[in-house]
């Protein structure tokens, strides 16, 4: 540009000098040549301020947005790298690599490359390329660049430069990373099934997720802004914001189980403060659970660990938990009764040490073989030492628990005492000899009866002919005694057969028609005559109002009669003797007529009461010697009475005189029905109880009973149920009915209970119960009084026809009824003010043990039950269940036995 200036200078002085006259021209153009200089100058100042503040923007635009880049001039190969770039290699700027190799060599070597064949690519014919690599700097931590780059050819195709840009996308990696995260834990909280929100200081919701506005019935987006106060009533607002609140202050979390009231859920709070890097809480988390399901299991769990725990400790049988190394891990009360130790006393003990030596190797050899899975258990009657030192006998069943793997984890064993199991057939074993020596003595005797009963009938016969010819005084005086004492052991022998019969259970009671004035009559005539030789009174009392004809045995009720009133002749040397007959109770069909004797002679002892009845023996030996007699007659008429249904009682005082009586119920002829009963009988309608909770069961069963006898009552439930049971007011029910799906199992146990306790086990009760149910009330029916148990669902005509077999079978029964005084033994109760209701429990329940297993023990145990029963109370409820002891129908006791309640 300086030369050009020069030489126009220069040109312009050349002309002057050869045309003076073109001067001002030059110097015009000197002068515009200049300015063009000038303005030229200026643009490429302002080009170059331009062109720097181009640069400068582009490298804070690169620095802004993290973007570097490199122009390779493929003539020169030189390379050009930006500020940016380098900053982004962690590279001086001053070091920056100045050629395509430099600069691949700064890369990593999956990013190197990538880099060289995506290029080598672009060469060739694509002209632009992009790659994505990780950086590795210096400093430590991983970046991810983006290059994108292009060739730039001439027209000939040649690549003339290749220019790159390179892109620092960490942040947006990481960005785009979190979004996707994000949505995930979005989606993720949107499905969990519990509720959750946050709130920030100022407890004003910022978000939920579906299931929390959903129990609001919102909208996720409509919770936002609000506050508890906007979308739940006041004072349940209060008490959330006032607990929030509270966790936000104290900066913990906290978590409990809640109630709502509203619905009856289970709800598990979590509440949890959010806290900024310096620890300031800046919100809230919560977290709603519903745990109804849980609660319930727990629950369910508890009343099942409770049922277990009541089984294993209320067992009427020992029952212990064993380890495979035979120690003792868990027992229960029956467990230590029988063994007479304390829990803590057994604990730790291994069950070898309670076992009798010489049964120890029986008992090992079995459990070595259910140790090794040859038998799944195994029971032997085994010896146990108690602690004071005695054995008892026990029946051990163990058997093996195993994982679900399959490996064993513990024994159990069960221990039921068979103590009194063995005595009972030892005892039935020694009765069964003695019946049966008694059966041959019987024999003998009746064959000895017999044998010489044929020759007595001779000399008797004979002497009787001889007494009716001439004879002197001595040998009249002689064939007499032979006449009385041939009588006399005649007696004797009948004696001895009718005792051997009655052992040989061969008498059987015969049901004719009878009139006790007759009966009575014949005694009369039989006994007036010895009395008057006597010098005693001899008197019959029968009550007027007594039927005139009864249905019985006359022939062994003469019998008792005439053995009892001999023997009071017998002993009696003065006064009187009283035979009475009056009735003491009249049922219907039915009259109870007792007989006593009554004497005022020698009377008994209460050390000879005790052998009075017993066969072969008198009062004491002085007896025979002095009034005579076998000793059999009492024995016979108390076993004959036996045989009538009573029971044959003495009162006697020493020296005063003796009182024998029992009492007999007769049956009453048509005829005698007709004069004893004159009210009508009506006929009523049977009331029929019905627990059914579905009204179609309800409706098909009345639909079948309509036209018959029977009225209807139904309720839908237990509690119903048990107040029409109880009421008084009401007519009595014939027949219970229950749906166990209604009621329940322990709502069938407690109407049965009920129904017992109030109508005393007359009222038959007929069940209905599901799949599930079947067995266990069929187990438990007969203690709790269950008549008849049928699968549901049952057809409506097959409950009526077993409610029908029922009420036949109630009708069937005898009924229980008071009977006075002397009808049967008397029952001896605990004495006035001596009533221990501790004692009264713990004896019922030994009672009700040994009736549930049919032991012979539930006798003794019934005497000592009865000695706690409070004088005065259950009177007519001991007599009934007296009789039930006494004919063995434990099935029948246990039913009597549920009305006495627990005492207060």
């Amino acid at each position: 540009m300086l030369l050009a200036v020069c030489a126009l200078l220069l040109l312009v002085l050349y002309v002057a000098a050869l045309r003076p006259q073109a001067w001002s021209v030059s110097a015009l153009a000197m002068v515009f040549v200049a300015g063009i200089h000038v303005l030229r100058l200026k643009w490429r100042r302002q080009a170059e301020e331009d062109l720097r503040r181009s640069e400068e923007q582009l490298r804070i635009s690169q620095r802004i947005a993290q973007i570097g880049s490199w122009d390779w001039d493929m003539a020169s190969g030189r390379l050009d790298c930006s500020e940016e770039l380098c900053r982004i290699f962690a590279v001086p700027f001053e070091e920056a690599p100045a050629s395509y190799e430099a600069f691949l060599a700064l890369l990593p070597g999956n990013g190197r490359e990538a880099v060289a064949a995506a290029v080598e690519k672009a060469l060739n014919g694509v002209d632009s390329f992009a790659v994505e690599y990780a950086l590795l700097r210096p400093g430590g931590g991983e970046r991810i660049l983006e290059e994108v780059g292009e060739v730039f050819r001439d027209t000939s195709g040649t690549p003339l430069r290749v220019v790159s840009v390179v892109h620092d996308v960490t942040e947006r990696k990481e960005a785009e990373s979190a979004l996707f995260f994000e949505k995930r834990y979005r989606g993720l909280i949107e499905n969990l099934p519990q509720r959750i929100f946050l709130k920030d200081c100022n407890l004003v919701y910022l978000s939920c997720n579906s299931s929390f506005a959903r129990e609001l019935g919102l909208q996720p987006a409509e919770v936002f802004g609000k506050t508890d106060y906007d979308i739940v009533a006041p004072p349940l607002a209060k008490k959330r914001q006032e607990e929030d609140a509270r966790v936000m202050q104290e900066g913990c979390a906290v978590e409990h189980d809640e109630l709502r009231e509203k619905d009856g859920t289970w709800v598990s709070k979590s509440l949890t403060p959010l806290k900024d890097d310096r620890g300031r809480v800046y919100g809230l988390l919560g977290v709603l659970t519903d745990i109804t399901f849980r609660k319930r299991a727990e629950e369910q769990l508890k009343e099942s660990e409770e049922r277990f725990r009541n089984t294993f400790e209320q067992a009427a049988v020992g029952i212990c938990h064993i380890a495979l190394s035979d120690i003792l891990i868990r027992i229960n009360s029956r467990f230590c009764d029988i063994l007479g130790y304390g829990q803590d006393e057994l604990m730790g003990w291994t069950l070898e040490q309670t076992i009798h030596p010489e049964d120890r190797a029986a008992e090992q050899s079995h459990l070595s073989r259910l140790i090794n899975r040859e038998i799944d258990n195994y029971s032997i009657e085994i010896r146990q030492i108690r602690k004071d030192g005695s054995l008892v006998w026990v029946n051990l069943t163990k058997s093996l628990v195993c994982a679900p793997g399959g490996e064993p984890k513990y024994l159990i064993g069960v221990v039921e005492d068979v103590t009194a199991k063995r005595e009972a057939l030892e005892l039935r074993r020694e009765r069964d000899l003695v019946q049966a020596a008694s059966r041959a003595k019987s024999e003998f005797l009746a064959n000895m009866g017999h044998e010489i009963r044929t020759p007595m009938n001779a000399v008797m016969g004979l002497s009787r002919l001889a007494l009716k010819t001439e004879l002197t005084a001595k040998q009249r005086d002689y064939l007499e005694k032979i006449c009385s004492s041939s009588r006399t052991l005649l007696n004797i022998i009948n004696d001895i057969l009718d005792f051997s019969k009655i052992e040989a259970g061969k008498v059987e009671l015969e049901k004719t028609e009878l009139s006790l004035h007759e009966v009575l009559g014949n005694i009369s005539d039989m006994h007036h005559l010895k009395a008057q030789e006597k010098g005693i009174e001899f008197r019959v009392r029968l009550a007027p109002e007594l039927p005139g004809k009864l249905m019985g045995d006359p022939l062994r009720l003469t019998q008792v009669l005439n053995n009892l009133i001999g023997n009071a002749l017998k002993f009696t040397e003065r006064g009187e003797v009283v035979l009475a007959v009056k009735p003491v109770g009249q049922g219907e069909g039915e009259v109870a007529v007792e007989f006593s004797v009554q004497d005022t002679g020698i009377g008994i002892t209460p050390e000879q009461m005790e052998r009075i009845f017993t066969p072969f023996t008198q009062a004491d030996s002085s007896t025979t010697r002095r009034f005579g007699g076998t000793g059999l007659g009492l024995s016979i008429s108390r076993q004959l009475v036996e045989l009538m249904g009573s029971e044959l009682k003495v009162h006697s005082i020493p020296g005063t005189g003796s009182s024998f009586f029992f009492t007999v119920g007769f049956a009453l002829p048509p005829a005698g029905n007709a004069v004893v009963e004159s009210k009508e009988v009506q006929l009523r309608s049977m009331r029929l109880l019905f627990v059914d909770g579905d009204a179609a069961s309800v409706e098909g069963v009345g639909e079948m009973l309509q036209g018959m006898p029977m009225e209807l009552c139904a309720v839908a439930g237990v509690a119903e149920a048990l107040d029409a049971l109880e009421d008084e007011a009401a007519h009595p029910f014939d027949l219970v009915v229950v749906d166990g799906a209604t009621a329940g199992v322990g709502g069938v146990e407690k109407l049965c209970r009920g129904t017992a306790s109030r109508y005393h086990g007359r009222v038959p009760v007929i069940v209905t119960a599901a799949a599930g149910q079947l067995e266990e009330v069929q187990r438990s029916g007969d203690e709790w009084g269950v008549s008849a148990v049928y699968a549901a669902p049952v057809r409506p005509s097959l409950m009526v026809d077993g409610m029908i077999r029922a009420l036949s079978r109630a009708a069937e029964q005898p009924q229980v009824r008071p009977t006075a005084a002397g009808a049967a033994r008397p029952v001896k109760t605990a004495p006035e003010g001596a009533f221990e209701p501790q004692r009264f429990t713990a004896e019922k329940g030994k009672l009700e043990r040994l009736l549930a297993r049919n032991s012979l023990d539930a006798k003794r145990q019934f005497e000592k039950f009865c000695a706690q029963v409070p004088r005065g109370e259950y009177t007519n409820e001991l007599q009934a269940l007296q009789a039930c002891m006494e004919k063995l129908d434990f099935r029948k006791a246990r039913q009597l036995l549920a009305i006495f309640p627990a005492p207060q």
